[in-house]
């Protein structure tokens, strides 16, 4: 056991080397990846798909609207599983903050406040793929455009070494798990469609909430996050920049 556990750390360094080996050599190479790496592009990427799809005219609308319901709950499931994990594993520490690993920075200054988090798994990567995958079981053509745009965001996160590469193959498959299990037939009928029923019958109501949740969701929880933070600053006093 401990020579495959072994066995695969090393696969694991492997491929972040080939990954981070190209961080810090080229100016223009490090903006492009710190762009794909970036929450408001994300955030951008999945307001504008999630209302593409909201909209969208078809005779399967309701149904459609209903999976979109459950991926936004898919998508806080996979968060809060990924912390889970994070919590009770043992904690891995990033790349970035990891001495003795050959590890390449950016050409530029870089935020450091993940320091306390730990590295496996990746939640990002967890929100990433659930929102993937709920694209995907509503359309092929948007499932393979977010499966691009999910690789090359997470492999940003490589780049700069935020996680390793099994960090995130670990979120991407919470997200797809979170969001596959709960697009089922009892969801759509007992959860879903109660909440599409409100926009029927409230819908200033149930936009007035959707919105603000999107945003929330388009930041990765930014500020859920910093509340979140903000408790433990009280609880525990840990100083700022060093959350874990």
């Amino acid at each position: 056991m401990n020579t495959l556990i072994s066995n695969l750390s090393s696969i694991d360094l492997l491929l972040f080397h080939a990954i981070n080996g190209l961080c810090g050599q080229n100016f223009m190479t490090d903006r492009v990846a710190a762009h794909f790496e970036s929450l408001q592009l994300k955030g951008l990427v999945f307001s504008a798909t999630f209302g593409a799809l909201w909209f969208r005219q078809t005779k399967t609308q309701v149904r459609d609207r209903e999976t979109l319901i459950l991926l936004l709950i898919a998508i806080v499931l996979s968060l809060v599983v990924a912390r889970v994990f994070a919590n009770l594993l043992p904690f891995r520490v990033r790349p970035m903050f990891t001495s003795g690993i050959g590890y390449h920075a950016p050409l530029f200054e870089t935020n450091a406040y993940f320091e306390n988090w730990s590295a496996f798994p990746s939640d990002t990567a967890a929100i990433v793929f659930a929102m993937t995958t709920g694209f995907w079981l509503l359309s092929r053509w948007w499932g393979l455009l977010w499966a691009g745009f999910s690789i090359a965001a997470m492999m940003a996160r490589v780049y700069f070494g935020l996680h390793y590469p099994g960090d995130v193959l670990a979120g991407a498959l919470i997200g797809v798990g979170v969001m596959l299990a709960i697009n089922s037939q009892f969801m759509h009928a007992h959860v879903a469609a109660p909440i599409i029923a409100v926009e029927h019958r409230a819908p200033g109501l149930f936009y007035g909430l959707l919105f603000p949740f999107i945003l929330e969701v388009s930041t990765l929880f930014g500020f859920t996050r910093d509340i979140y933070h903000a408790i433990l600053h009280l609880l525990h006093g840990f100083p700022t920049g060093s959350f874990p």
